[in-house]
């Protein structure tokens, strides 16, 4: 019986005398020690086994078989003292265990009975109750510092814990909240809605993210980005609810801003061109569901950009603001008011028909005719330019309602500005403005692809046999070589505003020719170059010039340089600037179309020019036009008394060469005295004509 007990204790057992040596041991031990029972008994326990800590256990054995008493080895401190496994068939696992050394004696012999209890399962979940606890302290300490705001609450919706971040963005305290409704905090009335679709999610299972605007303790509004789930016991039954919240309410503002910023102009608060665009490709496109009539209106303020130049562009900016608010003021809600750049304004008209616009345009223009615009002691009286086109319920697209407005516009402004043009197929108007469109189109290809000519008409002595001087010309050359007269396409230059960057190519090519052929000019007195307004601005220009002189490519006395009289009007501040930087260098300047102005007199004494080219409307009839053979005297006269010379232009024939002789005139030009001719071609006609 005694052995029936022995072998089938669960739990090991190993008897062991005085020596170490092992007296029996069960089957327990036997099948997780991996040993026969036969390889244990009579063996010293030490040389069966490496054992964990063999000094502990030999003093264990020693204070049993000696003095009695018993000692535990603890599973804490020796985990696995043996190398018992818990499974034979997984013996890569060792057993964690705890082994107890108790004293007993048989006929007067004591013994050592060491028994040994497996442990690891307790072991392993005292391991991972330690671990979950330290997740959940971990899990604790991370809701308590997140970033986050988190709520949570019972089946019920009711709050059981919040976070410190919770309370900085709703200043809601823990107990402002523990056991109250979760959307009870904060609530909107707008958001019950919203609430009722989040309970339908969550009653579900589903998880809900959403933007949410909630309401502070103190009753201000904020925004959150909030994602709210479900937690599920064992039973797949819902057993709390986590919300977490991260305040959008800046990120949204800066948001709503950029939009805000992206979609208007800055300057008038006016929305800009491309918001006004979707607009009205919006409306367009809606069309073909609600058929109905708009009207497109373009609208460009007459002579902005003499205050600009008179006042700067501060004053320039003030008056698109005040502008602004007068059309705003007195434009239906309905309707649609932008600022589409510079000083150009978009007015789309909702359920106008073209009558309806005309009246429109009419109150537009009657309303900036009253308005008088102040800068400190300038008062200025304005017009505005209005195209106006109709859109239709089987209508264009957005892009051609945009064409036809502007062209309209445009026609406005050529008619004689102050009123407007309503777009219409075959209008003769607007003809011109697409054939100028098409020669613009050209001339930017002319440049691009280097399609343009320099021509030189000579300028001739009329009093002495001087030097011929030239005026160099441009022409254009078509796809097919054939040159093209500038009087097709100059006219499109100026209304398109290419002209300064045609001028910047006939100043770069005139260069480069002096530079090639500086040693073939010494019979030329000098080349004579055009200059329109916008190259006057241009500083660029000027020090472009300027570093081609001091290389000494070219020389500075052979170059002369033409500005309209209107155009040095217009930009005379910038004018004085560019002569008198080029006069420093030894150019001349020479004051082109002198007496085509109301005001020519006046301003020469402003502008050091050498040379006034008079206006050829006064050479050609001045034979038989008494009126203007006195204006060319007196021009003369008045550039003798400032110490210039006179050019004449429009010289046709030898009877008015022999007029212009004896007034006095200096020059004449034209083509009595020789046609336009390439450039190459001066270096032999120069010395002929002398």
């Amino acid at each position: 019986m005694h052995n029936i007990v022995f072998d089938n204790t669960n739990c090991g057992l190993i008897v062991i005398d005085n020596e170490g040596v092992i007296v029996d041991v069960n089957q327990w031990f036997v099948k997780h020690s991996d040993r026969r029972k036969l390889e244990l008994v009579n063996q010293n326990i030490f040389d069966c086994f490496e054992l964990g800590n063999g000094l502990t256990v030999k003093r264990a054995i020693e204070q049993a078989t000696n003095y009695g008493m018993s000692s535990i080895l603890s599973s804490a401190l020796h985990p696995r003292l043996f190398p018992l496994y818990a499974h034979a068939h997984k013996k890569d696992k060792l057993m964690e265990h705890t082994c107890y050394v108790k004293s007993y004696s048989v006929d007067g012999t004591r013994f050592a009975l060491i028994q040994i209890h497996d442990v690891t399962d307790s072991v392993m979940r005292e391991r991972l109750l330690r671990n979950r606890t330290k997740d959940l302290s971990i899990f604790s300490l991370a809701v308590k510092h997140s970033p986050s705001a988190v709520v949570i609450t019972d089946a019920l919706g009711i709050i059981e814990y919040i976070n410190p971040k919770f309370t900085e963005i709703t200043d809601f305290e823990g107990y402002d909240c523990i056991g109250r409704p979760y959307f009870s905090l904060g609530r909107l009335s707008n958001n019950e809605k919203i609430e009722e679709n989040i309970w339908r999610m969550l009653e579900q299972h589903q998880e809900w993210v959403g933007e949410r605007c909630n309401l502070k303790k103190n009753g201000e509004k904020y925004w959150a980005n909030e994602h709210i789930y479900p937690i599920l016991d064992g039973d797949n039954c819902i057993s709390h609810f986590v919300a977490m919240q991260d305040d959008v309410t800046q990120f949204r503002n800066i948001s709503r801003k950029f939009s805000y910023q992206a979609a208007h102009d800055a300057l008038t608060g006016l929305i800009n061109r491309q918001e006004f665009e979707g607009i009205l490709r919006g409306t367009i496109d809606g069309n073909n569901d609600e058929p109905d009539t708009h009207s497109l209106c373009f609208i460009d303020i007459d002579q902005f950009k003499l205050i600009n130049d008179t006042c700067g562009h501060i004053a320039g900016d003030e008056l698109l603001r005040q502008i602004s608010v007068l059309f705003n003021r007195h434009c239906s809600t309905d309707d649609t008011l932008a600022r589409i750049g510079g000083d150009e304004f978009a007015l789309l008209l909702h359920g106008h028909d073209i009558s309806k616009a005309k009246l429109t345009c009419e109150m537009l223009i009657q309303l900036v005719e009253g308005f008088r615009f102040r800068w400190n002691e300038h008062v200025f009286k304005l017009g505005v330019s209005i195209g106006v086109t109709e859109i239709f319920s089987d209508s264009i697209n957005y892009v051609e309602a945009i064409k036809q407005a502007d062209s309209a516009c445009y026609a406005a402004k050529d008619a004689g500005r102050n009123r407007y043009h309503v777009y219409q197929e075959n209008d003769k108007a607007l003809a011109q403005r697409k054939d100028d469109t098409y020669w613009a189109t050209k001339i930017n290809s002319a440049l691009e692809n280097n399609r343009l000519a320099l021509y030189a008409q000579p300028i001739v002595s009329l009093q002495t046999k001087q030097k011929i001087s030239h005026e160099i010309l441009v022409r254009m050359i078509d796809d097919n070589g054939n040159l093209i007269p500038p009087g097709l396409f100059l006219p499109a230059a100026e209304r398109f505003d290419l002209s300064h960057r045609i001028d910047q190519w006939v100043i770069d090519n005139t260069l480069a020719w002096l530079c090639e052929h500086h040693n073939d000019i010494d019979h030329i007195d000098h080349i004579s170059i055009n200059l329109s307004g916008l190259s006057l601005s241009n500083e660029m220009l000027l020090q472009h010039i300027i570093k081609a002189i001091k290389a000494n490519k070219v020389q500075a006395s052979k170059l002369s340089f033409e500005i309209t009289e209107t155009a040095a009007i217009a930009n005379l501040t910038h004018a004085k600037l560019f002569i008198s930087a080029l006069n420093a260098y030894g150019c001349k300047f020479a004051l082109d179309d002198f007496g085509s102005g109301l005001s020519s007199f006046a301003y020469l004494k402003n502008l050091k020019v050498d040379m006034l080219k008079i206006d050829g409307m006064f050479i050609k009839d001045m034979l038989k036009d008494p009126i203007d053979e006195a204006m060319v005297k007196s021009i003369n006269d008045v550039g003798k008394v400032m110490g210039m010379e006179t050019i004449a232009e429009f010289v046709e024939n030898d009877e008015i060469r022999q007029r212009l002789e004896e007034i006095g005139i200096n020059y004449g030009q034209g083509y009595g005295l020789g046609k336009p001719v390439p450039i190459d071609e001066i270096i032999i006609k120069s010395v002929e004509l002398i």
